[in-house]
């Protein structure tokens, strides 16, 4: 039995590569995630200042503000971008693309980024222009 012991020296290292290579693994997805959420998040913000700004100076000034917030997001944003449509009340600016990816390949994974807000036009009486 001794002599079987001895023959497994260096098992507890193996063991502890192994954790170490889960763990990092872990936080390399937990990144990923964490960058996803944030990429949605400033999707979500473009699409609602877009969107306001669109229902009172334009939808030219609304894609204008939605690309300043995606500018502002630095990297985050990188592969989104904005578009804006109007009906004859609403307009709406929906901003879609995709998460900066940690990893090559991760992005066939990730969901498409899509955020859209919609506002009621501003309409202002003629007298008052």
């Amino acid at each position: 039995m001794p002599e079987r012991l001895r023959s497994e020296r260096g098992d507890g290292v193996i063991s502890v590569l192994l954790a170490f290579g889960l763990l990092v693994v872990i936080v390399v997805f937990a990144i990923q995630a964490i960058g996803f959420a944030h990429a949605r998040s400033v999707a979500q913000a473009a699409a609602q200042d877009g969107a306001e700004t669109a229902a009172s100076e334009g939808t030219a000034a609304g894609i204008a503000r939605a690309k300043a917030v995606l500018r502002s997001a630095g990297g985050a944003a990188k592969g989104l971008h904005p578009a804006v449509s109007t009906t004859a009340n609403v307009v709406t600016v929906r901003v879609s693309g995709s998460a900066p990816h940690v990893l090559p390949g991760v992005s066939l994974v990730l969901p498409t980024i899509v955020a859209h807000a919609s506002t009621p036009l501003e309409r202002y009486p003629q007298d008052e222009q």
